[in-house]
């Protein structure tokens, strides 16, 4: 079986590498990739077509929500898990009923996500 591969998807360096270090730190075998903006992850995601993509909701060129679409109607087999600071309800069931497997609120706790990435990987 081949090694997964997760798409970390945020303008944020710093939370891109929060995210890298909660993956890595919780022993979980993927191969990591990033992209600073909707539209870079989408074009990493045609060319690599990660089994899960983490993805911010409000980025530059291209929105969390516009990336979920377009990656449910290119590639509907991708998991996606939403990480945002914006966890009010109906943004979360705005981002569930798109298609996210699971949402992750900012400021998040490492373990959060190494269960989250685990939880979508096995969906």
């Amino acid at each position: 079986m081949s090694t997964p591969t997760l798409l970390l998807v945020d303008d944020d360096r710093f939370v891109r590498s929060l995210l890298k270090d909660a993956i890595q730190e919780s022993g979980l075998e993927v191969r990591l990739l990033e992209a600073s903006d909707g539209q870079e992850g989408l074009e990493v995601a045609a060319r690599e077509r990660p089994a899960v993509m983490l993805l911010d909701l409000f980025m530059p060129r291209r929105s969390g929500l516009e990336v979920l679409a377009a990656i449910k109607d290119s590639s509907p087999d991708t998991r996606v898990l939403i990480i945002s600071s914006m966890d009010a309800e109906p943004v979360v069931a705005q981002a569930m009923s798109a298609g996210a497997v699971g949402f992750v609120g900012k400021p998040f706790h490492p373990l959060e996500i190494a269960l989250a990435v685990r939880q979508a990987l096995a969906h």
